[in-house]
């Protein structure tokens, strides 16, 4: 049985793994026995910190880096294309085993105040950025024949409309989307799609959200806590693995039991 959840050999590429939920899901993998992790980064200090934690983790793992501001001045297309060719560039065995597009953002206003530019930030890295990457790295396991897996993280959002978070509601309900469209185009041809849902998780992401409403949302999550980044682990590995052979076009929630209060 554990062997169905082995990663040897393989090799992944995350984006936004420096930190949070995808730091949680490259430390899986690496549990996992992966070859090769190669992550996106957008500074130094983070990555280093990564590298020495995924070591911890497995020594043997392989860790690799490329520089993305997923928000800066660099085009989407160039930016992908860089990523992309990079990746593979990078990549011990020439090709990219597993795709798990986590990086994002959340700007956060009520729609009819919401300034455009942060509208735009939203959908670029949220949406257009991980669409994009994924036909790169996709295309390119297409060519090779290669079993592909491609995760995305999703959100409660893409089931719900949350709160002053439009833009961000419009993405994570577009990721759900793409990976049951993406999965009927994919699947027989052997790339696996699929999402994780995360509810309320303590990263970066949410430490702006207000203590008392913090207090007030654990009250209504079942297991009576916020998630961690550790909580992912078991899913990513699920998803990456033959564990999960007959399993795509999915987006599994973790959220404690809140969906199904």
């Amino acid at each position: 049985m554990l062997s169905l959840f082995s990663l040897e050999g393989q090799v992944a590429l995350i984006t936004g793994g420096t930190n949070g939920i995808g730091l949680g899901m490259a430390k899986g993998l690496a549990d996992a026995n992966i070859d090769q992790i190669i992550l996106t980064y957008r500074s130094e200090k983070p990555l280093e910190n990564t590298i020495k934690v995924l070591q911890e983790v497995n020594p043997k793992v392989k860790i690799s880096s490329i520089e993305a501001d997923f928000g800066g001045s660099e085009s989407e297309d160039d930016l992908v294309e860089r990523i992309a060719r990079e990746a593979f560039k990078l990549s011990v065995s020439g090709k990219i085993d597993i795709l798990i597009n986590n990086a994002g953002i959340n700007n956060r206003f009520v729609f009819d105040k919401f300034p455009q530019d942060k509208f735009d930030e939203v959908l670029r890295i949220n949406l257009n950025i991980p669409v994009k990457l994924t036909k790169a790295i996709g295309c390119k396991m297409l060519e090779t024949k290669t079993k592909g897996k491609i995760v995305f993280t999703a959100s409660l959002c893409s089931f719900q409309g949350g709160v002053d978070s439009t833009a961000y509601a419009i993405t994570k309900g577009g990721i759900k989307q793409f990976t049951a469209a993406l999965s009927n185009d994919w699947s027989l041809k052997g790339i696996r799609v699929n999402s994780i849902a995360p509810g309320y998780i303590s990263t970066n992401l949410t430490d702006q959200i207000d203590p008392k409403r913090r207090d007030t949302l654990i009250s209504r999550i079942p297991i009576g806590r916020w998630g961690d980044m550790d909580d992912f682990q078991g899913p990513a590995v699920f998803l990456c693995s033959e564990a999960s052979k007959y399993v795509t076009g999915e987006t599994l929630v973790v959220d404690g039991g809140w969906l199904g209060y």
